[in-house]
């Protein structure tokens, strides 16, 4: 279990120290002490097989409360902090937790029942929900039990070929499944000293700087902020051992530009909340001929049907939604709704299955015409999107930001030789505003296209 091997690291390394949160630090010893405190206290107000809904400014507090209910064989449901009233009462009504604490208020408002400390598990039980969404709509909420946890650790333990002198650098939110099974509790497990902190990028370059982290993981919206910040540029990045790209599709120029300051490989790594551990992951060396293809990880089988989208099953996969029906079939595969082409054995990403744009009957994928454009010098960001037009037609929209005088008709030349004809953006906007993301960092494509294609 993921608490027993981290309390086993604090009787043999218990000074060593583990978890940096701002100027929050825990050795191992400390780490496991308080973490016992807390188990104490939650033993005497919820039971086993209760779910606790969960959220905190401070990203310790994750870690804390996620292993006090590994301890007591509760479900552990994370969500963002500061959430709208709204969207809480979404995410209640999807999971329907027996307890919620979303502030020092409701944990001390917790109704003792005196039972004590009470352990029953199972390696079957629900052990974390995440939620998918909750900014529109009813959010998802997807079930994961103690075996697929316990081995999506282990094996995020062996892709990032983690060791105990590491020091993984985790900066997603620890509400999700990246930003708490893939970096820090995989490195409290192995011994490592994990450093926990929502990125920004003078703090990013400040961390690097000070820790000199060897895992770790940044995203092209990171790299589009960094790249406009002063000092990271002339930043050495060799301390890295094994940088992640948590991107389905990386810009070539974003791979360059690491290469160039330093970083010796990136990994880059597939894979969503209902997978947990990433499905596909691929190691990218300087020069590598085919840097985007993506090979099967342990304990993961797929198939693609006659649309080319992707289908996986495995020990790690969620067991199902809450509150919805998983697209599960009879032989245990998911369909994750994402288009994928398989060239001589090998997987190349194409584009989310609701994302790609008919277009006088060609199926056009959004990322080959963002990835054409975002190879231009002055352009930042790049979503592409699409407009309606009459007797159910579509045409494609390309929304480019840039701090530069750009034309747009020398763009569509800079590309005409890269696409195909039926794949040239029919306009292209190009604006100074940044495109709305999530928290996670992912361009939210309705929103762009909402807010620069349709109010035009």
């Amino acid at each position: 279990m993921i608490w027993e091997t981290i309390k086993a690291r604090a009787k043999t390394n218990g000074d060593k120290l583990a978890l940096v949160c701002h100027d929050k630090q825990y050795t191992y010893k400390e780490l496991v002490e308080s973490i016992e405190k807390l188990i104490a206290i939650l033993s005497t107000a919820m039971s086993p097989g209760d779910k606790v809904l969960f959220a905190s400014d401070k990203e310790y507090h994750y870690v804390r409360m996620v292993l006090a209910c590994d301890a007591l064989g509760i479900t552990f449901m994370p969500t963002f902090p500061n959430l709208p009233d709204k969207v809480i009462e979404g995410i209640k009504s999807a999971s329907k937790p027996n307890h919620v604490i979303l502030s020092e208020e409701d944990a001390t408002n917790l109704k003792p029942h005196n039972k004590g400390l009470v352990y029953t598990r199972s390696i079957n039980d629900l052990f974390t929900v995440i939620f998918t969404s909750g900014t529109t709509g009813e959010p998802k909420a997807v079930a994961h039990n103690r075996l697929a946890c316990v081995t999506a650790c282990v094996q995020s333990m062996e892709i990032l070929e983690m060791k105990e002198n590491d020091v993984v650098l985790a900066q997603l939110p620890p509400s999700t499944i990246a930003g708490l099974y893939l970096f820090p509790l995989p490195g409290l497990m192995k011994g490592s000293t994990v450093v926990m902190e929502m990125f920004n990028p003078r703090k990013f370059i400040e961390l690097l700087k000070n820790w000199k982290p060897t895992i770790g993981l940044i995203v092209p919206a990171m790299m589009i902020a960094l790249s406009k910040t002063r000092g990271w540029s002339e930043h050495d990045m060799s301390h890295w051992k094994t940088l992640c790209v948590g991107s389905t599709v990386i810009p070539e120029e974003m791979l360059n530009t690491l290469f160039d300051m330093g970083v010796p490989q990136i990994r880059n790594l597939y894979g969503c909340t209902e997978t947990h551990v990433p499905p596909f992951t691929n190691l990218i060396k300087p020069n590598d001929e085919h840097p985007l293809q993506l090979h099967v990880t342990k304990n993961y089988e797929y198939k693609l049907d006659r649309f080319n989208v992707l289908w996986l099953r495995g020990i790690p996969l969620m067991k199902g939604y809450i509150n919805y029906d998983a697209p599960i079939d009879s032989e245990g595969y998911w369909c994750t709704g994402d288009v994928f082409e398989r060239k001589h054995n090998l997987l190349f990403y194409k584009s989310r299955q609701n994302d790609l744009i008919k277009v006088n009957s060609f199926n056009v994928s959004p990322v080959g015409i963002e990835n054409a454009l975002l190879v231009h010098p002055n352009i930042d960001e790049v979503c592409v999107t699409y407009r309606d037009r009459d007797l159910g037609e579509k045409e494609i929209v390309a929304v480019c930001v840039s701090d530069s005088e750009i034309n747009s008709i020398d763009l569509l030349n800079f590309i005409k030789d890269k696409l195909f004809q039926y794949e040239l953006p029919k306009e292209i906007i190009v604006t100074k505003e940044s495109l709305p993301r999530n928290k996670m960092g992912k361009v939210q494509r309705q929103l762009v296209r909402e807010k620069f294609v349709e109010t035009e």
